[in-house]
Order: C-alpha cells, then structure tokens, then sequence
C-alpha cells in the first residue's frame, strides 16, 4: 500500500521533508505491506539483494507497531539501510 510517491514542492514542503528527497524527482516511494512489519520489508529488500539506493524503517516501533517503509532508487545504488525516528537517523541493524 503506497502512501507517498512523488511529492510537488509545496506537498514535499507541507510533510517538512528536505528539498534534496528522492519524492521531489519520482525517485523514491513510502510503503506498507499487509502482514509484515517494517523491519520485516526491510530484511526482506535487504535480502532480495535489489540494487536500492535507500530503504529506510520510519517511524515504526516494535511494541507499538506503526510506522512505513521508504525505498528509494538511483543510478549509483548506495545501498544504504537507516532508521528514522524520534530518536534519530541511524544505521539499520
């Protein structure tokens, strides 16, 4: 289920999100996919070993649940896995 595509100047700038973000350029989508956890989308990219530039757990915590998938593509695929929440950007682990 996809919550965020391509964002517009003004959609991007409504979410605070930064003028350099992979949605400014179709480049990037926010996802959820029924039955599984984020954390759960993320291992499973991880282990596909598809050449994403980003995929990033947001705001998901493991007791409350919540929380979206981030998955962004590039030329040159970075294969960089993050968290994102309250506490931070850091690695995914």
């Amino acid at each position: 289920m996809i919550s965020s595509g391509y964002r517009s100047k003004p959609v991007n700038d409504s979410v605070g999100s930064s003028d350099k973000s992979q949605h400014r350029t179709g480049q990037a989508v926010d996802f959820k996919v029924p039955g599984m956890t984020p954390d759960a989308v993320v291992r499973a990219i991880m282990a596909a070993g598809l050449p994403y530039d980003q995929i990033i757990r947001e705001f998901s915590d493991p007791v409350a649940g919540g929380g979206w998938t981030h998955i962004s593509i590039s030329d040159t695929p970075r294969r960089q896995a993050l968290i994102i929440d309250r506490a931070g950007t850091r690695p995914f682990a």
